[in-house]
């Protein structure tokens, strides 16, 4: 994996609601609990066995970002209430809200947010939350913590690439109309002072009423976003 990309390892289960994972996996602790929703087996791992859930797995990663991962509210609430530390970080300085901006469950990072969990925590590449958000374009998820939690949409990675510069990358349009109806910059650029020609697309912004997104080819054969932002009469 390359040193600009954010390390989350996920859960395959995809599902939303508890006890909904499937049953031949092998849940034995109260990390694989949280990670397949399992509450009960979360439960009974911490209240009848007195297993803690500031312990992180063998990899590094804890109860809470497994539930905040896979948007099982109701864990990260009872982790919460039982000790859970909504700023613990993993090996590569990722919270829980990081993790659970790759999928963009609200009402988790309400949760989160509401119980004392940092908005502009930075990881090892200097990620926050809105970075990791745009790079997997959840939208709604970065909308949300603009609006209620104040969180800095123009901040920079330690490239100096800001969620702009990765919702474009990734070709994330949605994203990348949220980040421009909100003044986002587009005229910065990274550590290695380059704005559009090797690392990332250009952003391309003229004032405008309306917004149009196009994805064109570098003459290289290297596909590149062009965000144009077009005078529609």
């Amino acid at each position: 994996m390359a040193s600009s990309e954010i390390e989350v390892v996920s859960s395959e289960s995809g599902s939303k609601t508890q006890q909904n994972y499937d049953p031949q996996i092998a849940v034995v602790d109260v990390n694989s609990a949280s990670a397949y929703g399992d509450l009960d087996k979360v439960r009974k791992l911490v209240e009848e066995d007195g297993i803690s859930l500031l312990i992180p797995d063998l990899n590094g990663y804890y109860a809470l970002q497994w539930a905040a991962l896979n948007n099982y509210p109701e864990i990260v609430q009872y982790i919460i209430e039982h000790g859970g530390n909504v700023n613990s970080v993993d090996n590569n300085k990722q919270t829980a809200l990081h993790w659970a901006a790759v999928r963009g469950p609200i009402a988790v990072s309400d949760l989160l947010l509401q119980n004392g969990a940092r908005v502009e925590a930075t990881d090892t590449n200097g990620y926050r939350a809105v970075h990791v958000a745009a790079k997997y374009g959840q939208t709604a998820f970065l909308n949300h913590l603009i609006v209620k939690y104040h969180a800095d949409y123009e901040a920079t990675d330690n490239d100096g690439r800001s969620p702009l510069h990765w919702a474009a990358y990734k070709g994330y349009s949605d994203t990348v109309r949220l980040l421009l109806f909100r003044d986002a910059s587009q005229g910065s650029q990274d550590s290695n002072g380059m704005l559009g020609d090797i690392w990332y697309p250009t952003v391309v912004y003229e004032a405008s009423s309306s917004h149009s997104l196009s994805i064109m080819q570098s003459p290289m054969g290297t596909r590149v976003l062009a965000v144009v932002v077009c005078l529609l009469l």
